[in-house]
């Protein structure tokens, strides 16, 4: 093998690696817009970026008092709502310690973006908790993405060492004019990014909003009552936000859930299914405004969730 070529394969190695190392630096932006999407957040090894199943999450108002408790699920996803307020959380996981040492205070690194560093939590309005959640395992493990884990880009750094980093990928590649190889590379990163491009729709928000259905403005101080369907018992009951906010975490099984506002009419919307456990309810409601005798009559639905997320009516309109 001629020196020539040796250099080649050298050159051909570095630009490999350079493609590579500008998705991995990217990753955190697109993975965190993908569990955006699904309205989970994810409790993770801090060392190897894994998720960690059964750890147990303790949302604490200002006066110390559980307001919530949650526990991941196998892929390390959990759910946790609460009303605009100050929090601690507490995370705790056999073999496991919070807050992490090993990240400190980084809000992302090569795993996560949307990273909770703190102990402490501020929420500005009411919706569901989906930070990330990084923990330290206490026994002495391998470490073999130690520079990794390390590595802090923000979202705006991300995007400009894709932009930038493919544009030099692409100038790179022209240079090399004796060889396709670096072209066949640079396919294949474009289509990936493509690929992850593609995917970056809006993220459904993980509230539901009560709006009027004339202004269409958020209506703030509507009561959104919870009840178990099957026995008709009252589960949980939620005072709208200044921006029409609400947010419900349910298992399985059959729901009501009924909104009223002063002067409007009330909507009641039946699930009879909910077939898995962390479901989110949540869904824009419109409210009618009325006088006092067609307010007497609510206004019914029935949906069933689909496997997608998404809501379709699974009965005629009725009781």
């Amino acid at each position: 093998m001629s020196a020539g070529e040796i250099l080649q394969i050298i050159h051909l190695t570095v630009y490999g690696v350079f493609l590579t190392a500008i998705w991995t630096l990217t990753r955190p932006v697109y993975v965190d817009m993908r569990r955006r999407r699904s309205g989970f957040g994810i409790v993770f090894d801090s060392h190897t970026g894994d998720p960690v199943s059964m750890a147990v999450i303790r949302l604490k108002n200002a006066q110390g008092i559980a307001v919530n408790t949650v526990v991941t699920d196998g892929q390390g996803r959990y759910r946790l709502v609460a009303p605009k307020g100050d929090y601690t959380i507490e995370v705790s996981r056999p073999g496991y310690k919070f807050p992490s040492v090993y990240l400190g205070k980084s809000t992302a690194n090569t795993f996560h973006d949307h990273i909770l560093a703190s102990v402490n939590l501020r929420i500005q309005d009411y919706g569901t908790i989906t930070r990330n959640i990084p923990i330290d395992p206490t026994s002495s493990v391998a470490r073999p993405s130690w520079l990794l884990a390390r590595i802090n880009l923000g979202k705006r750094m991300q995007y400009l060492v894709g932009f930038l980093g493919t544009g030099a990928a692409i100038y790179i590649a022209a240079l090399q004019r004796t060889s396709w190889v670096p072209w066949v590379m640079l396919a294949m990163y474009l289509l990936s990014m493509l690929a992850r491009l593609l995917t970056f729709k809006a993220p459904k928000p993980p509230y539901g909003v009560v709006f009027d259905s004339v202004t269409k403005r958020p209506l703030a101080k509507a009561v959104v009552r919870l009840f178990d369907k099957r026995y008709d018992k009252l589960i949980e009951t939620q005072i709208t936000s200044p921006h029409g906010r609400y947010a419900f975490i349910v298992k399985r099984g059959a729901y009501r859930l009924m909104i009223e506002g002063q002067g409007y009419r009330k909507v009641i919307i039946n699930y009879p299914r909910i077939e898995q456990d962390g479901f989110l309810l949540a869904r824009n409601v419109v409210m009618n405004a009325c006088r006092k005798e067609a307010c007497a009559v609510p206004l019914t639905q029935t949906l069933c969730p689909r496997s997608d997320g998404k809501e379709q009516a699974c009965a005629k309109q009725g009781t």
